[in-house]
Parts: structure tokens; sequence; C-alpha cells
């Protein structure tokens, strides 16, 4: 106990919180940089690893973001798992920007943190809550993949209709929390990747993010245990049931889910690994591509495996002339019977589940 409250001791006035209330300043003890002269001049110019987080990043965000303005103004955001999806989009592209367009830069130019503190400091803030944030998300997405497929659980109807917003309370709480009230992510060209230590001289207990080593180790519990029970009850439905354990929808949703989860999952792994163990530069680089892609890999998870969106998205984006030419999008060619069976099969299913 006194060794908890010894590392969360400086944790406000470290936090963003305490920049804030500090007239925008790093503290002038844990973050000093008076005695480096020239911040440029340790670190090391990263220039293909620069360009590669840019267009990466630029890529990412380019494909995420049409995916939840689809999602958004369509009758998916009736599902509960997609109106999880939503803000875990949103927290998402807060940290591609951190972890691919911020990165990238500061890499290129060689910075370290007292090349730009203050800007360093925002940017890891809001990179290393919303990590947190979208861990917290992911579990929660996981649990409501179990209740979708298991009808037993009983705070299954906690996920109906409306009721999800108050689950989704929770991540978003930690999710403030861990931007405004935890120690940061720092940036340092030398290894291009974030870390909690300015590189200034202070001993390491100084800067422990306990609420960062905490998610880490719960979500890859977590998330692997969830989706481990979840492969054995689809797997013993099968067997004591002579119709399909899943409906065709139900597969895409938790194939999409999985995927979207196991990024995260590695990524936290891999950090894990990071915070108990000593790590060469290569494992370091490869923990910093597994957390940009933890976050930047959804959107393509919804344009390849989603018919729905990927549709969507394509009626947004090209313009109707060529999509009508094409024949892509909505302008598929189907027979007026077809389309509005569909339309009547779409709309049995909205209304039957809410998941």
């Amino acid at each position: 106990m006194a060794l908890f409250r010894k590392l969360m001791a400086n944790d406000v006035e470290c936090s963003l919180s305490g920049f804030i209330v500090n007239g925008f300043q790093v503290h002038p003890y844990y973050y000093n940089c008076s005695t480096i002269s020239d911040p440029f001049a340790i670190g090391e110019k990263r220039p293909f690893l620069g360009i590669y987080f840019i267009a990466s990043g630029l890529i990412l965000m380019t494909t995420y973001i049409p995916c939840l303005i689809v999602i958004a103004c369509s009758d998916l955001m009736r599902s509960s798992c997609y109106k999880i999806m939503m803000y875990l989009g949103f927290v998402d592209l807060v940290c591609i920007m951190v972890n691919s367009l911020a990165t990238g830069y500061l890499g290129f130019v060689g910075a370290t943190f007292c090349s730009y503190p203050r800007a360093i400091f925002v940017f890891g803030s809001l990179g290393c809550g919303g990590w947190i944030g979208a861990c917290a998300t992911c579990i929660l997405l996981a649990v409501n993949r179990c209740c979708d497929i298991n009808h037993r659980i009983p705070f299954r109807e906690m996920f109906r209709g409306n009721t999800v917003f108050i689950l989704m309370v929770i991540p978003l709480v930690i999710t403030v929390y861990a931007v405004f009230f935890t120690k940061p992510v720092l940036f340092n060209s030398n290894y291009m990747s974030w870390f909690f230590t300015p590189f200034t001289g202070l001993e390491l207990e100084s800067y422990v993010n306990l609420a960062h080593t905490t998610t880490n180790c719960v979500v890859s519990l977590a998330t692997t245990s969830i989706y481990v029970y979840l492969c054995l009850f689809i797997r013993h439905s099968a067997r004591h049931s002579h119709s399909e354990a899943l409906s065709k929808t139900q597969k895409q949703v938790l194939v999409q889910s999985s995927i979207i989860c196991s990024f995260n999952a590695i990524a936290a792994y891999i950090y894990v690994y990071m915070q108990f163990f000593p790590a060469p530069p290569l494992v370091i680089l490869i923990g910093q591509i597994a957390w940009q892609w933890s976050h930047g890999s959804v959107g393509i998870v919804y344009i390849t495996m989603n018919k729905t969106i990927r549709r969507k998205v394509i009626d947004l984006i090209i313009p109707h002339f060529i999509r009508q030419r094409l024949h892509i999008g909505t302008f598929e060619v189907i027979s007026q019977k077809t389309a509005v069976s569909s339309v009547r099969k779409i709309a049995t299913t909205s209304g039957s589940s809410n998941f």
C-alpha cells in the first residue's frame, strides 16, 4: 500500500489537469529541460519511419472517418454493438493523430520531449488516455458479443435499446480520468516511441502510471478470456443444435469485433512485456506499430468485411453518375422484387434485435 501511494503521489501534478492549472506549463521538477541546451542533438532523425507513420496514419484516418459517418447516418445505430463501436471510433481517431501523425512528424525531425515539451505533453495525455479508454471500450464490446450469443446472461437486457448508453458511461469516465489525471507518455525519437519518462535524469519510479500498467494487464487477460469463452460456447452450441449456432449477421459482427479487439490485446501483451522485461529497440518499435494498428485497423475491418458499410461508403464518396455507370454501391443490378423483399427482411430483422 505504501508503494502504491508513493507511485501515485505525483499523478495529479504530473497530469494534464496539473498542466492546465499550472498555466499550461509542465511541472518544473519532473519535466525540467533547463539542463538540456539542444534537445534535437540528443534525438535521432528517423525520416523513413516518420514518412511511414504519417502516410499510414492519413490512410487509416481517411478510411475510418467515412465509415463512422455511414454508421452514424444509418440504421446500424439501432444496434448496441455499433453504438459502442461509434464511441470507440472517436477515441481511435484521437489516438491515430497521436500514434501516427504526431509520431511521424516528431520522428522525422528527430525530436525529444524537450524539443516541444508542451505539445508532446498534451499529445501524450491524449494518446495514453485514449489507449486506456479504448481498451475499456473493447472489453465492453466483447461482453456485448457474449450477451448477443448467450441469451442466458442475466444482464443481457442492459444492452437493449438506449440502455446501453448507461454502460457506455463506464469507458467514458475511464477515458476522461486517464486523459486528465494520470501521467502522459512522452515521445523520444531514439526509439521512435512514447515513454512515461522524459529521460532528464530522474528515477523511473517518479513516472510510473499505474492506470496504464493495470489496463495492459487487464485487457490482455480479459479480452483473451472472453473470446475464448465465445469460441467454446459457439462450439458447444453447434454440437447440440440442429440449426446453425449463429446467424450470418451475428457471425459477421463477431468476426469484426474479434479482429478489432485482438489488435488491442496484442499491443497490450507487448506493453506488458516491455514494462516487466528489458526490451530491445525492435520490440519497442513493434509495440508502437501495434498501438497504431490497434486503433487504425477498425476502418480497414469495416471496409473489407462489412458489405453494408462498404456499399454506403462507396455511395458517400463516389458521385452518383459514376456509381450508376459502374454498377457499384447501391446501384448493383437487382430485380425490383428482390429489392423490395430484401428491404422488408432487413426491417423485420432490425425490429427483432437491438444487439
